[in-house]
């Protein structure tokens, strides 16, 4: 028998597989059901509905991310490596699955779920504690308006993910190490 963590890790895990293959819309609670090896019942059981399910797999996916940050922020790495890590990060995961074309519009068909039923609050706080973190990095550089300049920087990661979407080949090195340091320079200049 599947302990109840297991088993609700098992249906976000195949929430998340099935939401970047198809999207979130197209994916049934019955497909997530087969994928998890579970009954659509054991889905009921941990989540009322298929945007519950939507928010612990938001929620799942931050942590994640919040994790990596985390441990980048606070490494004993100097500051402008750290800002070339946090780009490295985001290239990473923007090229991870760039053979699914759904992967990027699951996250953001999911965000929309969520802001059209006000449970949207957790990401937006996500987003400004990261960007918080990142403007402490910068406060601690010397860098004068910090807070702009994290909030500057999160929509240039957020916008190499989007770049990455309809450039859905992998960046050549020489060029990811380009807008590293190009990143670094604006953020430091």
């Amino acid at each position: 028998m599947i302990r109840s963590s297991t088993t609700r890790e098992a249906i976000i895990k195949a929430a998340i597989e099935l939401f970047s293959e198809q999207s979130y819309s197209k994916s049934s609670i019955e497909d997530i059901a087969l994928r998890a090896g579970v009954s659509k019942g054991a889905i009921f059981h941990y989540f009322n509905s298929k945007i519950d399910l939507a928010e612990a797999v938001m929620k799942n996916i931050l942590a994640t991310i919040e994790q990596k940050v985390d441990q980048i922020l606070s490494s004993s790495d100097e500051d402008k490596e750290k800002i070339r890590q946090l780009v490295d990060l985001t290239i990473q995961y923007a090229q991870m699955n760039t053979d699914k074309p759904s992967s990027l519009e699951f996250v953001s068909e999911i965000c929309r779920a969520l802001a059209e039923n006000n449970r949207y609050d957790f990401i937006k706080e996500s987003y400004e504690k990261i960007r918080n973190k990142i403007a402490s990095i910068l406060r601690h550089a010397g860098i004068a308006r910090s807070e702009i300049r994290a909030t500057l920087f999160m929509i240039t990661l957020n916008g190499l993910i989007h770049y990455t979407f309809f450039y859905p080949r992998p960046l050549e090195k020489k060029f990811a190490d380009e807008l590293k340091e190009e990143a670094v320079q604006v953020m430091f200049s």
